[in-house]
């Protein structure tokens, strides 16, 4: 049903307004085909050029899927995921599946978690030198992930280890560690025993909004873990979450 035009607004507005109430009611569901602009444009008598600049908008809110006319688009997720931190389980223990926490409580959910490696090594330069109390030319083993729920990119997450300490282990490799790093840096002699956060939250660069398909606009929440063992800092995890498809929940000891 084609909406009513304000005279005091651009066309294209209303029209987004519209197609955003229908998919705020679930009219258009997640994943449910966007009608394609041809069929918008006969829909709202306008020209194909204003159906374009309304489904832009969409897509720089994060509501649709930022497809091509003949790709199509689709209607975006958006609840959010509730990534959960619970001390026990981040220092260690056993969990049900997954080698992680993202991947343990996205299958928990009914969600199917995925992820790209990439594996390097260079020297650790200042800031990364001063969270992990090592010298700025010292060498660190950097794990870069793009992470995935269901297909759709969710976060990105890279850790940095001082490459004295991990040299020769799988985290030199570009592949899941099972169960996870915090048993294998503890059979290496460096058990974690506590850690500290910091979380910011500031806008994406140009590349975080290719790989996470950030809508314009959207703020990122980061957030650096550095685990220590009982002498020194042993890894600097840092995590790229869009804000509006994520929450960070702590569940700490009395």
């Amino acid at each position: 049903m084609a909406a009513a035009h304000d005279d005091q607004s651009p066309r294209y507005q209303a029209i987004a307004n519209d197609l955003r109430t229908q998919i705020h009611r679930r009219e258009l569901a997640p994943g449910d085909q966007v009608p394609t602009e041809k069929d918008l444009a006969a829909e709202y008598d306008c020209s194909r050029n204003t159906v374009r600049m309304a489904l832009l908008a969409l897509a720089n809110e994060g509501l649709i899927s930022a497809g091509r006319a003949r790709a199509g688009r689709t209607v975006r997720r958006r609840e959010q995921f509730v990534l959960a931190h619970r001390v026990e389980n981040d220092l260690g223990a056993t969990r049900l599946r997954g080698p992680d926490s993202f991947s343990d409580q996205a299958f928990r959910i009914g969600r199917t978690p995925s992820q790209t490696i990439r594996v390097a090594i260079y020297a650790a330069g200042p800031e990364i030198a001063n969270r992990l109390e090592i010298a700025p030319t010292e060498q660190v083993v950097a794990r870069r992930r793009v992470r995935y729920l269901d297909g759709v990119p969710s976060h990105l997450s890279e850790s940095f280890y001082p490459r004295g300490l991990v040299a020769g282990t799988p985290i030199e490799q570009p592949a899941e560690i099972v169960p996870s790093v915090v048993p294998l840096l503890a059979a290496l002699g460096h058990r974690q025993v506590r850690y500290t956060d910091e979380i910011v939250s500031r806008m994406p660069d140009p590349d975080e909004s290719r790989m996470l398909e950030i809508g314009v606009g959207i703020p990122v929440i980061e957030h650096h873990r550095t685990g220590w063992s009982e002498e020194r800092p042993v890894r600097l995890t840092r995590t790229v979450l869009p804000s509006d498809r994520h929450q960070l929940r702590y569940e700490l000891p009395s």
